[in-house]
């Protein structure tokens, strides 16, 4: 018998936070390493995207790594088809990228009605995926985050403003959240953050429940402009910059 895999499911399958990024907006297959490279060039040269001279010089190097890793054995081999695949990435990103004040102009058109139901559901999958390990404390903490990330979206109606609401009830997040294959921490989970190879910040779940933080706090570190979060627990994703 062949198992239905819904969005959730591809969701939780895919091997970085990044990949479930683009699965949860575009309901698909995630793009690939090279045809990443454009959006991340883009972000560089986008004063506003950029998180200034240290996170470019930082984020500049990466994409150098990249470049060369992904594109020098196909020059080697002297194999078109990567070129090829940047080229058309390249021109996807200029078809699709708009400016910042296209984008404030459409997010203010898009709030003067209501957001459908599927669009709900989507916002829904990329809170709960962009859940941080002190979110995942307990079913408080993950309500807490997702509530942050619902007062950011609103919609008007009759000139008021009024919110979205991702889910119903708490057994709705359970399950979703039990579909991402996203749990609560337990004891024996660890994470620690990293800048520039130095750690900055751990947590932990001591054997009694009680959580153990050191160095930084997650205010202090999510102050920074750029930084890394490893962990060893089946939430946690390849390594990403903050």
């Amino acid at each position: 018998m062949k198992t239905r895999q819904t969005l959730n499911k591809h969701i939780a399958s895919a091997p970085t936070l990044a990949d479930k990024w683009e699965v949860a907006i575009h309901g698909g297959k995630p793009p690939s390493a090279i045809q990443k490279l454009p959006a991340q060039a883009f972000r560089i040269n986008n004063p506003a995207l950029s998180h200034g001279p240290e996170w470019n010089t930082k984020v500049m190097q990466q994409l150098k790594k990249k470049f060369v890793d992904l594109l020098l054995p196909a020059l080697i081999k002297d194999d078109p088809r990567p070129f090829e695949e940047l080229l058309e990435a390249m021109a996807y990103r200029r078809k699709t990228t708009v400016s910042l004040d296209e984008f404030i102009r459409r997010r203010e058109k898009q709030k003067k009605k209501k957001p459908s139901k599927k669009e709900i559901g989507r916002k829904f999958r990329l809170a709960l995926i962009s859940l941080k390990p002190d979110d995942l404390l307990n079913i408080n903490t993950v309500k807490e985050a997702i509530a942050k990330r619902e007062s950011w979206e609103s919609w008007e109606d009759d000139g008021k403003d009024k919110n979205v609401s991702f889910y119903h009830d708490d057994s709705a997040l359970y399950a979703t959240m039990k579909e991402l294959n996203l749990r609560f921490l337990q004891p024996g989970d660890k994470a620690r953050w990293t800048r520039d190879g130095k750690v900055i910040r751990t947590l932990e779940i001591m054997p009694d429940g009680s959580v153990k933080n050191s160095k930084m706090t997650r205010v202090q570190v999510e102050a920074l402009s750029y930084y890394t979060c490893e962990t060893n627990f089946p939430n946690g994703r390849a390594p990403q910059a903050g």
